[in-house]
């Protein structure tokens, strides 16, 4: 089982578009092998309607549910049965920023 992490923007089809400006994902994949295991993270990711913007190179493999930290445990078991989750930690713009140039 790998975990992987990615940097994603919602696209038009997203459910989230317009709500967020982007995510953290983390994708447990499981399969065989790495390779397979980063194109089904792209299309399934891809799939939910995200655009991603990296994908980081360094992963997690996991050996059995002991090695998965409490928090995550749910998204391993789900992979275990489906052969894949995703979990999208979202963060909205920060409107205090953008305003920051335009105030006199």
């Amino acid at each position: 089982m790998y975990q992987l992490n990615a940097h994603v923007l919602p696209t038009e089809s997203s459910s989230k578009y317009g709500q967020v400006e982007g995510a953290y994902a983390v994708v447990f994949i499981n399969y065989a092998d790495i390779d397979g295991a980063f194109e089904l993270a792209k299309y399934y990711i891809e799939n939910d309607g995200w655009e991603i913007d990296e994908l980081e190179e360094e992963y997690l493999v996991f050996e059995s549910p002991d090695d998965v930290e409490e928090d995550y445990l749910e998204f391993y078991n789900e992979a275990l049965k489906d052969g894949y989750s995703l979990l999208f930690n979202c963060y909205e713009r920060d409107e205090s920023k953008e305003n920051e140039g335009k105030e006199k």
